[in-house]
């Protein structure tokens, strides 16, 4: 049977051969394995059917999609916005990027402790402020200020300014 021509084999003994090959051990080997892997076969080829038969659908869905994002984003007052988006984005990063800002980004200006400092100084303005504005202003002679230096009050802020003045005045120097 190996010297006769195949084609011609499988024309004149179908049946033979066909047992001929079934009893093969290696064809053995693989129609057990793909028997085994039967339920898997399966679902692969009802997957790939049911995406061909919504393949319609699913290219009505592109295409819907399609054109969406052509009227959305194809406008040209939608795409000056994006412009402007994009050039504002340019110019902050180009301020970021200037030497004065690196150089404050480097100072203690921006320091946790600079900022707590400056918002009770901004609160104690403030408060200050509207308690003057609501009061009836008051004259304040020599003698009334030498009485609040002596105000427990008063003593706390006395003691920041003129520890500031000390600080600054050395700040001032190394300049």
């Amino acid at each position: 049977m190996a010297s006769i021509d195949q084609g011609a084999a499988v024309d004149a003994f179908p049946d033979e051969v066909l047992m001929e090959r079934l009893s093969d051990p290696h064809t053995i080997q693989q129609l057990v394995r793909l028997l085994d892997k039967l339920d898997q076969v399966v679902f692969l080829f009802e997957m790939v059917e049911g995406f061909l038969r919504r393949g319609p659908e699913i290219a009505d869905s592109i295409n819907d999609m399609v054109v969406m994002l052509r009227q959305n984003l194809g406008g040209s007052e939608r795409s000056a916005r994006w412009e402007n988006l994009f050039n504002a984005a340019r110019r902050i990063q180009e301020f970021l990027d200037s030497p004065q800002v690196q150089s404050l980004f480097r100072s203690d200006v921006l320091d946790v402790r600079s900022v707590r400092v400056v918002g009770k100084l901004a609160r104690a303005m403030i408060q200050a402020s509207e308690d003057v504005s609501r009061a009836e202003p008051k004259r304040i002679g020599l003698i009334g200020m030498m009485r609040a230096l002596g105000d427990p009050d008063v003593q706390p802020a006395l003691n920041f300014m003129l520890n500031f003045a000390r600080r600054l005045s050395r700040e001032l120097q190394d300049a």
